[in-house]
Formats: C-alpha cells, structure tokens, sequence
C-alpha cells in the first residue's frame, strides 16, 4: 500500500504538468484559462496559443497518463496500475499550483484507456471505458443525441445478437422489423397526411424521406443483407462501426485540433478520423472482449474502410452504402489474403 500511495502522488504531479498553461504564458504572456473554453487542455490551447502548440500539447496529455500507468507495473499490477493513471488524469485536471482549473482530461482518459487495453483484465479496461462514456457524455460536452440516433444506438442489438445468439433468431428479428418497416413506408407513400405527420417529427424523421424510403428500412435492409451473406464477424464488424461512426462523426465539429477540411460535399477530414477512431475502439472490444475470431488486423481494415465509406455517403445513402461497403471490401482481402 505504502508503494501505491506513493505511486499515486507521483502520477498526480506527473499529471498536473500542463504545458497549455505554459504555453500560454511563455508565447502570449497570457492565461488561457481567461479565454476560449477557459482550460489549459489542447483544443483551446490550439485556440488561443496556437495549432502548433495545441498539437503538442495534445501529444503530451494524452501520453502522461499512459507512461504513469507503465512506469507503475514494476512495483503494483496492472489493475490496480489504472488507479495510478487515474491519478495522472485528475493531475491534469485538478493541477494544485493553477489553483486546481487546468484541462478536462479527455486525452489522458484516451490515453490510459488505450494503455490498458494490452496490460490489464478486459473487464477493469471495460469499466474505464463506461466510466470515459459517462464523463464524457455528462461533464466534458454533454450529449444531446436525436430520438433518431438514440434508435440508431439501439439497433447494435442486431449485431451483438449476431454473435450471442442463433442466427434464426436474430435473423427472424430482422426479417419481421424490416417487413414492418418496408410496409409503413407503403402506407406513406400512398396517405399523404400520414407522410406530412412523419415528416414534421423531425427529431425522428428527414425530409429526404419525404419520397422515398425512410433510413431505418434502408439500415434495416443492408443490416439483413450483411448478415445473411456475410460471415458473423464479418457482419458484426461492419454493422458496429457503422452504427458508432454515424452517431459519433458530428462531434468531430468540436474538437479545434482536427482538421475541419471538407473532403467530399459536407464530409471533413476530422468526421473522418472521429470515425476512424470510434470503430477502432469499438473493434477492439469485439477483439477483446467476445468470442469473434478477429485480428487487430480486420479490426484496423474495419475502422479504415468505415471512415472512407463514410466520406463516400454523399453519393449514397450511408445506411446502404456503408455496412455493406466495408463487409464486401473485407470479403475481399480475406480471398485475396
């Protein structure tokens, strides 16, 4: 205990190392906390000091937390090595010399999490990862998310039932909602008044659906098609990532660090890594985490693929185009490979 406690001391003052802070005195003789978002994490110090600056910053906060993680497995285990990381987080949130206001720790959080993905139990990073989520979601930049993506989140039980349960049954499942789906869009198609009051819930409802099928029929119809011509891992793949890609790419809008160039129509470069990034981190729970045979290699092509697709949606719905993009595109290099 006598190592742990010192141990922890050390990661708190590792973590309260923030070079925004510095940055912004040394360069512009200011206190960044005073400006923008008023913390010393990369986005704002890319705000006010600098994109340069806020990039190395970034790199520095997101590797403190991990090194006080690794630097820690010499003298406690590696479970209890992610109390000394969280340390580090609360360092940099809580710095004691900037009177306890400095970052929000998202890229500590990162950076740990990822650490420990290789070193500790699956189940300890599991419950990091909840704990990211929640604070994320409800301190850092509350998410607000549409009745329309909260559906969305719901619908990764089609692909987790892929792997837990039969296949008639996940199969039946799918096969009754888009029946149900394909037919509600029939009865709107010829019910005028039914389709206005579809359409004016535009928390649920978009307006390019006003002549044409809704989104969930399409999701629905590529989640049936992935599923019935695809191997499970396959499938679970390409319907995961899309799912989290699609709910977690406008974020991509917050973060002053990425790269908000459009690539293709209103597709940017920072929707593009956010979605890169989510199904990476998704791939490698279903790596970890189930009974799915997959590499960190499909896991990668996965996530890659994803966020090309992605960028491609402009030309084709992404509800079509995506889930079964990328399950045909890694079909593909298991022949060839």
């Amino acid at each position: 205990m006598t190592d742990l406690a010192i141990l922890l001391v050390i990661g708190y003052l590792a973590g309260s190392l923030s070079p925004g802070y510095f940055w912004g005195r040394v360069i512009k003789g200011l206190d960044i906390r005073n400006f923008g978002n008023g913390n010393t994490g990369a986005s704002n110090t890319y705000r006010v000091v600098g994109p340069v600056y806020g990039i190395i910053t970034a790199v520095f906060d997101l590797l403190k937390s991990p090194l006080a993680y690794y630097f820690s497995l010499s003298r406690v285990d590696p479970d209890l090595a992610i109390l000394v990381g969280l340390a580090a987080v609360l360092g940099h949130i809580f710095p004691f010399y900037l009177r306890f206001r400095g970052g929000k720790g998202v890229a500590s959080l990162d950076g740990l999490f990822l650490i420990s993905l290789f070193f500790a139990s699956h189940i300890y990073s599991f419950l990091l990862f909840v704990g990211m989520i929640i604070y994320y979601a409800t301190v850092v930049k509350p998410i607000r998310l549409s009745l329309r993506h909260w559906l969305k989140l719901g619908a990764l039980i089609f692909p987790l039932s892929l792997i837990w349960m039969p296949f008639k049954l996940a199969g039946g499942v799918l096969v009754i909602l888009f029946a149900v789906a394909v037919a509600f869009d029939l009865i709107r198609k010829f019910n005028p008044e039914l389709n206005k009051k579809y359409l004016e819930k535009q928390r649920f409802a978009k307006e390019k659906e006003r002549s044409r099928f809704s989104g969930y029929t399409i999701f629905l119809f590529s989640a049936l098609l992935v599923s019935l011509f695809f191997s499970r891992e396959i499938a679970a793949v390409s319907l995961v990532f899309f799912i989290l890609g699609d709910i977690f790419a406008p974020l991509s809008r917050e973060v002053a660090y990425l790269p908000q160039i459009k690539v293709i129509g209103d597709k940017t470069l920072a929707g593009a890594i956010v979605v890169f990034t989510t199904s990476f981190f998704a791939g490698l729970f279903l790596h970890l985490l189930t009974p799915l045979s997959l590499s960190l290699e499909v896991v990668a092509a996965g996530a890659l693929f994803t966020a090309i697709f992605d960028q491609l949606a402009f030309f084709v719905d992404d509800n079509l185009l995506v889930p079964i993009g990328v399950a045909t595109t890694l079909s593909l290099i298991g022949v060839f490979l």
